[in-house]
């Protein structure tokens, strides 16, 4: 095999033999890993890379000394089989270089060898991964209120249109939530904007402490806000939203002494035998939610309360 022609090429080559030891090594392989094609051939990778445990390479090797055609070890499983380090890149998480491996046969019994090509693909790696997360910061943004970083009001009926379909397929209740700060006007008023803006994120902090992993806790404008709670009844809805307004009352938010902020919850009740639409049990809850505002507020209204 005249490996003249490998130096030339801008990804690492080398060949095996049947027992895995080097035969050829070209230039690229020397200039990323300082091993030259002296200090290389008759070694194994085993021997020339300490740390390098691989069985699937060695099974790909066997696969296409066994008439199993070309092998492919792909970056997304592997990462590489090389280790090659790529120090500038550590602070994106790719400390050693990203590779497609590319591992094909050639001659017969005794002349057995495979192929084996390296391609660096740690940028497309970089880029795939940098574009993954600008599209996931723009969904974020598109589905978060962005001064508290609760979801709001698109995602709310998003997420509402398709649990509304899953709860009646499988016959489970959703729990609807409206809150609302009181008098949150006067708060703006006689503490100004700022401490108004501490007390919503102090609010939604607090909402998101007392509800369970699954709930989803929305800002759905201004000083109202909304908690889904999918797989849960009327009475553990109620007593969430009492905890909740009885923590507001006892809560500094904003820097504000306890009892300065308030809230008032009504609480719905989506249930399959008697189902409401996703609109109508978001109705519901803000008709209650208003009766508790209408009976002095600091209160909840639940369906068993409410007239």
């Amino acid at each position: 095999m005249d490996t003249r022609l490998f130096d030339l090429l801008p990804i690492g080559v080398m060949a095996l033999d049947a027992r895995r030891r080097v035969l050829a090594w070209n230039q690229w392989l020397t200039e990323h890993t300082s091993i030259t094609p002296g200090q290389a051939r008759g070694c194994t990778l085993g021997e020339l890379f300490p740390n390098l445990i691989n069985p699937r390479f060695d099974m790909a090797v066997d696969q296409a000394l066994q008439g199993g055609g070309p092998q492919i070890l792909s970056q997304t499983l592997h990462h590489y089989l090389v280790p090659i380090e790529v120090p500038h890149l550590a602070r994106h998480g790719l400390g050693r270089m990203r590779q497609h491996v590319h591992i094909e046969a050639t001659g017969h019994g005794d002349d057995a060898q495979v192929l084996v090509s390296i391609i660096d693909v740690t940028s497309s790696i970089l880029k795939i991964e940098a574009l993954t997360d600008i599209a996931q910061r723009l969904e974020n943004d598109v589905n978060r209120d962005p001064l508290t970083r609760l979801f709001n009001r698109r995602f709310v009926w998003e997420w509402l249109e398709h649990q509304h379909k899953q709860a009646l397929r499988y016959t489970y209740p959703i729990a609807a939530m409206m809150l609302d700060i009181d008098h949150f006007k006067a708060i703006n008023d006689r503490h100004g904007h700022l401490i108004g803006d501490r007390v919503l994120q102090d609010f939604a902090r607090l909402l998101t402490q007392k509800v369970r992993e699954a709930d989803i806790v929305a800002r759905f404008g201004g000083e109202e806000f909304v908690i889904l709670l999918p797989r849960c009844d009327g009475a553990l809805a109620a007593d969430v939203a009492r905890r909740i307004v009885r923590r507001t009352r006892e809560a500094s938010l904003g820097d504000l002494s306890p009892g300065a902020v308030t809230c008032s919850a009504g609480v719905a009740l989506f249930n399959p035998s008697d189902p409401l639409s996703a609109s109508d049990l978001l109705r519901e809850a803000d008709r209650r939610l208003y009766q508790a505002k209408a009976h002095g507020r600091d209160r909840v209204v639940c369906p068993e309360e409410a007239s």
